[in-house]
């Protein structure tokens, strides 16, 4: 799948594809439907859309509201939140290169931003993996959240001239 996943704001054009958009319940303890999400203020907000083959695998928003600031003190940061794979691109590793990508896109559409940070259910074994495989670092601070303890995860996305060091 190497190269084949893009990271794109949403669009009102998406909105009919995540019509159907199924999540299964047990995704849906730890995450909301992307239409849901949709309905959330959104001054603070920016939803993405994660395309795998050109159709829509994932979705996900980034978040500069103070809510970040659960899992971090840093003012540079973006929480990502709402995060999930769309069935049929589960276990192709959508969900990997789409964080890998990640922080091409916040050096794009956030330059300001440094680090990217999250929450994950302490039960969701699952999704952890995948963000600790992806880069994410657990530095040990936890949030109580409305369905448990979350572990609060970091990406630092250095600026590109930092990079090119």
């Amino acid at each position: 799948m190497s190269n084949s996943i893009t990271l794109n704001p949403y669009e009102p054009d998406h909105q009919q594809a995540l019509q159907f958009y199924p999540l299964t319940p047990e995704q849906l303890e730890y995450t909301e439907h992307p239409l849901d999400l949709l309905k959330h203020d959104g001054h603070s907000r920016t939803p993405v859309i994660i395309l795998a083959r050109n159709q829509i695998a994932g979705f996900f928003v980034l978040d500069v509201s103070d809510d970040r600031y659960w899992y971090t003190e840093n003012p540079n940061s973006v929480l990502l939140r709402g995060y999930s794979i769309h069935p049929d691109f589960q276990g192709q590793g959508v969900a990997e290169e789409s964080i890998l990508e990640l922080p091409s896109f916040i050096h794009k559409h956030f330059p300001q931003f440094d680090e990217v940070v999250l929450g994950v259910n302490e039960r969701n074994e699952a999704a952890r993996h995948v963000y600790l495989k992806a880069g994410f670092t657990d530095e040990g601070r936890r949030y109580m959240g409305p369905k448990g303890q979350q572990y609060a995860l970091h990406l630092y996305v250095p600026n590109e001239a930092e990079e090119a060091k």
